[in-house]
C-alpha cells in the first residue's frame, strides 16, 4: 500500500488558504466629501452585439469624479485593447472557465455587473463539500474574490460558461483539494483559474503532503488538456506574510502558483495604452490592508525541473537574483514564480461591482493578483474558442509553450517589464532579490502578454501532422561490429561513433526514420550506446549495459542522409543492428492501431503453443498474432506487422530468439540476445506471415519465451500515422522534481504523455524508451494505457543492480501511460521517441 501513496494531507484540519486582492476603493474615492454613487448604480443595457462596454451611468459619473479609464482603472474594454484581445461579446464562445472559491459570491453584483456591460454571459455553481454560508458582502469581506474573479472573466471572455467550484467559508487545505479534484473529475473546463493559495514555506512546514496531492490532479488536468492558472501572490517575495505564514517575513514563494503543471500569475502596475502604456513591477509599500502589496514571486524550495518534460520548460531560464534554493542537480534549475503578469496594482486597478450588504450594488476598484490569474484566464479561454484551438485542441498546459515562445518570438509574445521589484517591505525583508530586468525574471516573469502574437504559439500545431506510415521488411542485419557487417570489424570505443548507411533499405525507401534492433556484447566497461540520425549529436541512451553483459533493445531513429549513428560513451563494445522496417511519407505504408497489451505466448503455461514447454535447440514455434481472441487484432488480412514484446527467460546457454514472419524460414537476424540465467525483454516490430502468423526460433540451449501485443500495422485508413520527435525526458524518478518517487514493490505511476515534448493531444500511441536503474530485487515493469486494468504483459524485466533499457509502442486513451514496478525498489526514466497520430490532421 505504501508505495501507491504519493502524500497524505488533509488530516489536520489546517487552514492556510488565503486568497491574494486589495482592500477595495470606492470608485469614487476621489470625489469630494459628501459626493456619493446615487447616479452609478447600473442602468439596464441592452446585451451587446459589438464590444462589451461600461453603461453611460458608470463610465460618465467617474469622469465626472476625475476617475478615467486607463488612468485611474481599467475597463474591460481597455485592458482588453492593452493585451490584444478580441473585444468580441462572443468572445470565448464554447469554452468552459472554472473559478475555485471559497466563499460566497453575489449574484445581485453580478447581475449589476452584467447589466452595465450588456452582456449575459452563464454562471453556474458547484457545491464543494457544502459549500459557503456566509453572505457576501463588502462589509464582511466576503464575496469581494468572488466577484473579482467572475466579474473579469465576464468582461474579458463574455462568451465563455463559467463555473463557479465553491467551497466552504474558513476552507481547509483538504476543501481546496476537494475543489481542484471536483473540476478535474468533471473534466468540463477546459481553463481553471484560482485566487487562493498558501505559502510554499508554511505548506511546506505544516501539512507536506500537499504538494504531491496537488501535483496528482494537476498532473491529471494537464493530461486531459486543461490549463491551470493561479495567482502568485500579493506580498512580493515574501510570500507568508499573507499566505498562511503568520506575517512573516519568510521568503518564499506561493503554493499551487508554484506548482510545476500551474501557470504563476504575478502583478504589475499600468497606465495609459497604447504609445503612452507604461508598465512595472507591482510594488505599493504600504500594508497590504490599506491597498498596498507586490506581486508574488521567487524560487521554489519544493520544486525543481527534474531534467524531465514537463517540468524541464524553465531550463535557460533564471531570473536576477535566482539561488539553487531547491538543491536542484548540476545543470538543473528550480521552480521559479512568476510565469507570465498581469495588471494587479490598484491604483489603476479592476472596476467592480461589489455587495454592499445594504441592498445596494457599489461600484469599487480593486487589485490584486487575483485579477491577474482570472486576466490570463480569460486570454486562454480566448485561445481556446478559436478555430485553430477548437481543430488542434485546447491550450492545456501552457507553461512549455510560454517559454517556448520567449525562446524564438519573445518581442511579438511579450511585454517585456524592466522596473521595479517585488521586495515588499512592509513584510520586514529588506532583501531585494528580485528585481524587474530584461528578459525573464522573478518579479514579472516573462512579462504581460501580446495575445496576437502568443496565439500561434497558443494554439500551433498540437495534433500532429505526420503522414509517415511504416513499411515493414524482413529483418536484415546492417552492422555488426563482430563480422564487418556495416564496414566495421572491431569494436566501438569509447567516445567513438561507427555511422552505417541503411543500404538494406528499397532505393525508393526515402525513409523519414527507421526500425533497429541494436544488441550490445560483451562490453569492457558500464556505459551505454546512443543511437541517432547522422549528423546529429548523442541523446537518450538507446542500450544500457554493464560490464560483460549481451544487451538488446529496439529504437526508432530520425534518418536525414541515408545513415544512422552508433555512439558508445565507455570502454569497448560490439555492436550488432538489424533493420525490420521503416516509415516514409511515400504512398502505401502501413498504419498503426494500439491495442491494450495482450499475452500471445508464454512457453511456461502454453499459452500461444498447445504442447508448451521451453524452446530448445535449434527449434521454432508459430505463433498466430491476428483473430486471436482478447487480442483486438483483426483476422481479415488486412495486417502487415505487429508490435510485440518478447522476454527469454532463464535460458541455459549463451544463445539469441529470432522473431520473423510466419512464411519465412530461421533468419539469421537476432532478436533478443541473451546469456545463461538472464531474463531479456525487446520490443519488436514484427512483418506477419500471409496467415498473420510470426515464427519465434531458439539458436542454442533451452529457453521459455514470452511475447505480449501492444499494437499493430495494417493497411486500413483509420489507423494512425508516425511522428518522431528528439528524444526526449518524461520521467526520471532519480530527480523528478518532486513529483514521482522511485517506484516501491507494487508500485504505480500515472504519467501524463500528451501536450508535452511536442506529443500532440490526439496522439493514440506513443514510442517510450524505459530504463530501469539500480532495482533492489528481481522483477518487471509493465506499462499499460490508463485507465485500463493492469495487464498481465510485461514491459521491462530485469534483475538486482541491473541497469537495462526496453522500448514500448503504448496506446494513449486519455492522455497517460501507467507504469506498475511488481517487486522491490526501482528508479525509472522515460523517454518519449516518437508518437501516433490520425493521418487526417496534416497542419
Amino acid at each position: 500500500m505504501a508505495a501507491q501513496v504519493s502524500g497524505v494531507t488533509g488530516l489536520n484540519n489546517l487552514s492556510l488558504t488565503t486568497n491574494y486582492h486589495t482592500a477595495p476603493v470606492r470608485a469614487d474615492a476621489t470625489a469630494s466629501t459628501g459626493r456619493t454613487q446615487s447616479g452609478m448604480h447600473a442602468q439596464a443595457v441592452t446585451p451587446q452585439a459589438g464590444s462589451p462596454t461600461l453603461c453611460s451611468s458608470v463610465s460618465t459619473t467617474l469622469n465626472g469624479y476625475g476617475v478615467k479609464d486607463t488612468q485611474r482603472y481599467y475597463s474591460p474594454g481597455a485592458l482588453a485593447s492593452v493585451y490584444g484581445l478580441s473585444r468580441s461579446a462572443t468572445a470565448g464562445a464554447g469554452v468552459k472557465v472554472g473559478v475555485v472559491e471559497m466563499e460566497n459570491v453575489s449574484t445581485a453584483a453580478l447581475a449589476n455587473y452584467q447589466s452595465c456591460l450588456g452582456t449575459s454571459s452563464s454562471v453556474s455553481y458547484v457545491k464543494i463539500d457544502g459549500g459557503p454560508t456566509a453572505a457576501a458582502s463588502v462589509a464582511n469581506n466576503v464575496g469581494i474574490e468572488s466577484a473579482l474573479d467572475i466579474e473579469d472573466l465576464i468582461g474579458l471572455a463574455p462568451g465563455a460558461s463559467i463555473i463557479d467550484y465553491e467551497g466552504p467559508d474558513a476552507a481547509t487545505d483538504q476543501d481546496m483539494l476537494d475543489a481542484y479534484q471536483a473540476m478535474v473529475t468533471a473534466d468540463q473546463v477546459q481553463v481553471i483559474s484560482t485566487s487562493w493559495g498558501a505559502c510554499e514555506a508554511g505548506l511546506q512546514a505544516a501539512d507536506p503532503g500537499q504538494f504531491a496531492a496537488e501535483n496528482t490532479i494537476f498532473a491529471e488536468a494537464a493530461a486531459q488538456g486543461q490549463s491551470v492558472v493561479a495567482a502568485a501572490g500579493d506580498t512580493g517575495s515574501t510570500d507568508c506574510y499573507r499566505g498562511g505564514g503568520s506575517l512573516t517575513s519568510t521568503v518564499s514563494v506561493d503554493d499551487p502558483a508554484g506548482q510545476p503543471y500551474v501557470t504563476g500569475v504575478g502583478g504589475t502596475w499600468m497606465n495609459g495604452s497604447g504609445s503612452s502604456l507604461k508598465q512595472t513591477a507591482w510594488n505599493e509599500n504600504e500594508a497590504w490592508a490599506s491597498g498596498g502589496g507586490s506581486g508574488g514571486g521567487g524560487v521554489s524550495k519544493v520544486w525543481s525541473n527534474g531534467g524531465a518534460a514537463p517540468f524541464n520548460y524553465q531550463t535557460g531560464f533564471t531570473g536576477s537574483g535566482y539561488s539553487n534554493q531547491c538543491g536542484a542537480a548540476s545543470g538543473q534549475v528550480c521552480r521559479q514564480v512568476p510565469d507570465v503578469s498581469a495588471l494587479a496594482d490598484p491604483a489603476t486597478g479592476y472596476l467592480l461591482a461589489l455587495d454592499s450588504g445594504h441592498g445596494i450594488n457599489d461600484w469599487y476598484i480593486i487589485g490584486g493578483t487575483s485579477g491577474a490569474a482570472p486576466t490570463w484566464a480569460a486570454m486562454l479561454a480566448q485561445a481556446d474558442s478559436t478555430a485553430s484551438c477548437k481543430a488542434d485542441g485546447p491550450v492545456g498546459q501552457v507553461n512549455p509553450t510560454l517559454y517556448a515562445a520567449a525562446r524564438t518570438t519573445y518581442s511579438s509574445s511579450f511585454y517585456d517589464v524592466t522596473s521595479g521589484s517585488n521586495d515588499w517591505q512592509p513584510s520586514g525583508y529588506t532583501g531585494g532579490n528580485y528585481p524587474a530586468t530584461s528578459g525573464y525574471d522573478l518579479a514579472t516573469g516573462l512579462g504581460t502578454p501580446k495575445y496576437a502574437g502568443l496565439l500561434t504559439e497558443l494554439c500551433g500545431a498540437k495534433t500532429g501532422g505526420s503522414t509517415s506510415t511504416f513499411n515493414p521488411v524482413t529483418p536484415t542485419p546492417i552492422l555488426d561490429t563482430r563480422s564487418g557487417t556495416g564496414g566495421y570489424s572491431s569494436p566501438i570505443g569509447a567516445n567513438g561513433t561507427d555511422s552505417v548507411a541503411l543500404t538494406a533499405l528499397p532505393a525508393n525507401a526515402n525513409p523519414t526514420s527507421v526500425v533497429l534492433n541494436v544488441t550490445a556484447i560483451n562490453p569492457s566497461a558500464p556505459g551505454y550506446i546512443a543511437v541517432y540520425g547522422d549528423g546529429g549529436t548523442p541523446g537518450s541512451a538507446t542500450v544500457d549495459f554493464t560490464k560483460g553483459q549481451i544487451v538488446p533493445n529496439t529504437v526508432v531513429v530520425p534518418v536525414t542522409d541515408g545513415k544512422v549513428d552508433f555512439y558508445n560513451r565507455f570502454g569497448t563494445v560490439n555492436v550488432d543492428a538489424v533493420i525490420t522496417g521503416y516509415y516514409s511519407t511515400a504512398p502505401g505504408g502501413s498504419t498503426f492501431t494500439g491495442v491494450t497489451p495482450a499475452h500471445l505466448l508464454d512457453t511456461r503455461s502454453g499459452i500461444g503453443q498447445p504442447s508448451g514447454g521451453a524452446l530448445g535447440p535449434n527449434s521454432t514455434i508459430t505463433v498466430q498474432t491476428t483473430g486471436v481472441a482478447g487480442s483486438n487484432v483483426p483476422g481479415d488480412g488486412s495486417v502487415t506487422a505487429v508490435a510485440l514484446n518478447v522476454t527469454a527467460i532463464s535460458g541455459t546457454a549463451n544463445s539469441y530468439v529470432g522473431v520473423y514472419p510466419g512464411d519465412s524460414g530461421p533468419a539469421a537476424a537476432t532478436s533478443v540476445s541473451f546469456a545463461p540465467g538472464q531474463i531479456i525483454a525487446n520490443t519488436e516490430i514484427v512483418p506477419v506471415g500471409p496467415d498473420g502468423t510470426v515464427k519465434f526460433y531458439n539458436h542454442a540451449g533451452s529457453v521459455n519465451v514470452t511475447a505480449d501485443i501492444t499494437g499493430y500495422y495494417s493497411n486500413a485508413a483509420s489507423g494512425a500515422a508516425f511522428n518522431v520527435v528528439a528524444p526526449t525526458h518524461l520521467l526520471d524518478t532519480r530527480n523528478a522534481a518532486g513529483a514521482f518517487k522511485p517506484l516501491g514493490s507494487g508500485g504505480t505511476i500515472v504519467l501524463p504523455v500528451t501536450r508535452i515534448a511536442g506529443i500532440p493531444a490526439n496522439a493514440t500511441a506513443v514510442v517510450l524508451n524505459l530504463t530501469v536503474v539500480g532495482p533492489t530485487g528481481n522483477s518487471y515493469i509493465a506499462a499499460y494505457p490508463d485507465p485500463a486494468d493492469r495487464a498481465d504483459s510485461t514491459g521491462l524485466d530485469f534483475a538486482p543492480g541491473q541497469t537495462i533499457a526496453n522500448m514500448v509502442v503504448m496506446p494513449v486513451t486519455d492522455g497517460k501511460v501507467d507504469f506498475y514496478n511488481h517487486a522491490g525498489n526501482v528508479n525509472l526514466v522515460v523517454d518519449v521517441l516518437g508518437y501516433y497520430a490520425p493521418q487526417a490532421n496534416t497542419n
